[in-house]
């Protein structure tokens, strides 16, 4: 659909609150009548554009099929951080226009993050090492090189597979609570 095509050019690349209605119904062609019948407000059509974003993302990430382990995975994000196209995380520059967290625009941003740290706690799954730990630090080190992309732009390669090896290097095994006899 045109009207969250558009919507999604403007609201990465300028935010949400820069955006006016007014503006997409004018680059979308569409009428005012026509917009609301699709979106019923302009909250409506950010929380497509969350949905079609969270979408895009697992479209990529297991298409054409799903990444056999952690390396694999890493991979496909990395490219994906340095596309030229990529100039930071929809989500995280979202979740800094709506701090709040009970915000519905926030809770879909949680909501997108969550479902991304337990995709990275699976792949650790054949590991022995303290997988939502490490997942948590992987999360964080995705979101860092998404931000570094939003500071350099596309003139700078985002190196997130090599800081990822080192971290996946330096990981300690997990240490079961009970002492084996």
């Amino acid at each position: 659909m045109r009207i969250v095509k558009v919507a999604d050019q403007l609201f990465y690349n300028e935010g949400i609150r820069a955006t006016g209605t007014e503006k997409i119904m004018a680059l979308s062609e569409v009428a005012k009548a026509t917009f609301y019948r699709h979106f019923e407000s302009k909250d409506a059509l950010v929380l497509a554009y969350l949905e079609n974003r969270d979408q895009s993302f697992w479209k990529y990430l297991f298409d054409p099929e799903q990444p056999k382990d952690i390396e694999e995975a890493l991979v496909r994000i990395h490219r994906l951080v340095n596309q030229p196209q990529t100039i930071g995380c929809p989500f995280l520059r979202v979740a800094s226009e709506y701090p709040d967290p009970a915000h519905p625009f926030h809770c879909r941003v949680i909501g997108h993050k969550n479902k991304m740290l337990a995709y990275l706690t699976e792949l650790f799954k054949p590991l022995d090492v303290d997988r939502k730990a490490v997942a948590a630090q992987l999360l964080i080190l995705i979101d860092g090189a998404l931000s570094g992309r939003l500071v350099y732009g596309p003139s700078k390669e985002i190196p997130l597979l090599a800081s990822a090896k080192a971290l996946l290097r330096e990981l300690p095994p997990h240490r079961d609570q009970r002492r084996k006899r």
